[in-house]
């Protein structure tokens, strides 16, 4: 009797090794979290949306830890429960950022284009003013020489513009407001410039 329940005993641990031993990695899991990653990266995330595609990427570090945790461990311990949820969580983590990325791009493109019109409009009064000051009777000294040195500048900031229609169409949209964004205030610099110069020679 206690020979049989020693053999009992026997088969009862080697079925619990062969089990517990058999638990590997989740392997397609884990590749389907790397193409989930992937995904959210080509769409630009890192860009578009900075904190949800760190926060991904922080969730994908946690997977390969708790993996590299379980493989270091002697077979009869190894378990990839808690790997199959963090998996479950980086994945959503990854779909998240895709999908912030998708929808920050489209608002940096509209924000990229409402600040080269106005950029486009601000080179427009530019331009009225000195036409204005062009036609106007009274020249004070330097005056000529002032008007062709602020002509110059309206004339350079103009050429800027094809820097930031070339970004949008390359859609670099942040680097396309960052251009915009830069040379409304020299713009704006020139606009009140000349305003002031209107002023003081009563044009």
């Amino acid at each position: 009797m206690r020979n049989m329940k020693l053999a009992v005993l026997g088969v009862g641990l080697m079925t619990m090794t062969l089990a517990t031993g058999c638990a590997k990695p989740p392997q397609q899991e884990i590749d389907g979290l790397s193409a989930a990653l992937a995904a959210a990266e080509e769409s630009e995330a890192p860009q578009y949306a900075a904190d949800s595609w760190s926060k991904a990427q922080e969730a994908n570090n946690a997977v390969a830890a708790e993996v590299e945790a379980q493989n270091n461990k002697f077979a009869l311990f190894r378990s990839y429960t808690k790997a199959k949820e963090l998996i479950a969580a980086a994945n959503q983590a990854s779909a998240t950022a895709q999908a912030e990325a998708v929808t920050g791009k489209e608002a940096a493109r509209n924000d990229a284009n409402s600040a080269l019109i106005a950029v486009q409009d601000s080179l427009g009064q530019a331009e009225g003013l000195l036409a204005d000051l062009a036609a106007c009777r009274r020249t004070p000294k330097d005056f000529k020489k002032d008007l062709e040195g602020m002509r110059g500048m309206y004339e350079g900031y103009v050429a800027q513009v094809a820097g930031i229609e070339d970004a949008l169409a390359a859609e670099d949209f942040l680097g396309a407001k960052s251009q915009a964004e830069s040379l409304q205030a020299s713009v704006d610099g020139l606009v009140a410039d000349l305003q002031s110069g209107k002023e003081k020679i009563k044009c």
